[in-house]
């Protein structure tokens, strides 16, 4: 089963089966699974006993079962004392085994198959002590019917006719195939699941942090020897001034590494969130502009704001988020122009507004042009531009934030002419978490 239908599966099964909070534990949600089971079996199973008449002791008990489970399943609900509710349910349980063994055969009824049922249960609705505690309650009570029943077996209580046997054995191999291989081909699902996002979790780790180590050094190198320059008083303004420029440079690209480390955290975690706000977007290709120059360290690139005079420029979205996909989009085409210009720019189409960042660097190879959005990709290094720095994250966290945004993301490039990004945004975004 895909993760995806896992997903879609747990969200139906809570809303059948949790009317209460649904923000629960799995363990939890499995023993209201339980209480719903029981109620809707024994429901069936009563009906059935009285239609063969069936005797009025049993019928009577049925009845008790039923009201017992409707009342755990409501509180189960609706209280979120869980702990003391899953406490009864087992005392109840253990209870309802003992009358069962006495009345319906012993160890030649249906009770067999009702234990191995408990014991699943007790499986997946508790853990560590109370699991242990529920367990051995189990053993100890099954081991002490037998012996009961091999000491006093006049006791134990015959079938009327052997109708009834085979109804109440049906009984247990519906509640089975009602409960139990559910609960255990999900349970699977959720372990192949779960070691499938381990690996690929430990994979993707541990690329991300040699990637990282090795883009954040470089920066980090930068910065301490030039501020150790700056102790040198021999040093002239102009020399000064240009350490300085380069030390400012490096921190902010260290900057933007980190930036992006931690949104892509959040993106995965779930974490990331819209807050809507009224912006103007010549300002925001100003600012994003701004920064660019002081990223660039190449003077023949220049960086250019097209500001747009046509049309209003005022709109809603979290300007935070805008310009985080616009810095990463500028900032590699500085690093893919060797020289020429990066043009920042924006028009307003219907109830859209389109972002443009242009530069005339290298240009993107038609071989990288299929998965450029997707993690870690980076792509080649064309023409002799700055050398490749960066861990790939920054298109795949330009086209996340874009969705979350209900906008697009796309580009048109031609190898040694240029490229241009696209980023095209409804004028009132949606608030919304990933």
């Amino acid at each position: 089963m895909e993760i995806s239908g896992e997903r879609d599966f747990k969200k139906i099964f809570k809303k059948l089966i949790v009317f209460g909070n649904q923000n629960r534990s799995l363990q939890d949600i499995l023993l209201v699974y339980v209480f719903f089971s029981m109620v809707v079996l024994v429901s069936i199973s009563t009906f059935i006993n009285i239609i063969i008449g069936i005797s009025l002791k049993v019928i009577v008990f049925d009845f008790i079962v039923i009201g017992g489970f409707l009342v755990l399943y409501i509180l189960a609900n609706i209280s979120d004392k869980i702990k003391l509710i899953r406490r009864v349910f087992v005392l109840f349980s253990l209870a309802s085994v003992v009358f069962l063994w006495i009345n319906s055969e012993g160890s030649s009824g249906p009770s067999i198959m009702l234990l191995q049922s408990l014991a699943v249960i007790f499986i997946f609705i508790s853990t560590g002590k109370e699991f242990v505690f529920y367990f051995v309650s189990l053993v100890f009570l099954t081991i002490s019917l037998y012996i009961f029943e091999l000491y006093d077996s006049h006791m134990i209580l015959d079938y009327n006719y052997k109708g009834q046997k085979i109804f109440d054995n049906l009984s247990m191999v519906l509640l089975i195939f009602a409960f139990q291989i559910p609960v255990l081909t999900y349970a699977r699902n959720v372990l192949f699941k779960d070691r499938e996002e381990a690996i690929s979790n430990a994979e993707e780790k541990s690329c991300f942090l040699a990637q990282m180590s090795h883009e954040i050094r470089t920066p980090m190198n930068a910065i301490l020897g030039f501020v150790e320059l700056l102790d040198d008083p021999t040093i002239d303004k102009e020399e000064h001034s240009t350490y300085l420029k380069i030390i400012n440079q490096n921190s902010r690209v260290l900057l933007n590494l980190l930036n992006n480390a931690i949104n892509i955290n959040q993106i995965n975690s779930g974490h990331t969130q819209v807050f809507i706000s009224k912006c103007n977007a010549n300002k925001i290709v100003k600012h994003v502009a701004d920064n660019l120059i002081a990223l660039s360290s190449n003077s023949k690139v220049k960086v250019e704001v097209l500001e747009n005079k046509l049309y209003d420029s005022f709109f809603e979205v979290d300007d935070n988020l805008l310009y985080q996909i616009l810095i990463n989009v500028g900032y590699n085409a500085l690093k893919f122009t060797k020289e020429g210009s990066v043009s920042l720019s924006w028009i307003r189409e219907n109830d859209n507004l389109i972002f443009s960042i242009r530069d005339t660097g290298c240009g993107i190879a038609e071989i990288d042009q299929s998965d450029l959005f997707d993690k870690y990709i980076q792509t080649q290094n064309i023409g002799g531009t700055t050398p490749l720095n960066g861990v790939g994250l920054g298109l795949h966290i330009c086209k996340k934030i874009t969705d979350l945004l209900n906008g697009e993301i796309w580009f048109s490039s031609k190898v040694n002419v240029g490229t241009e990004f696209f980023i095209k945004l409804p004028v009132v975004a949606l608030k919304k978490s990933v």
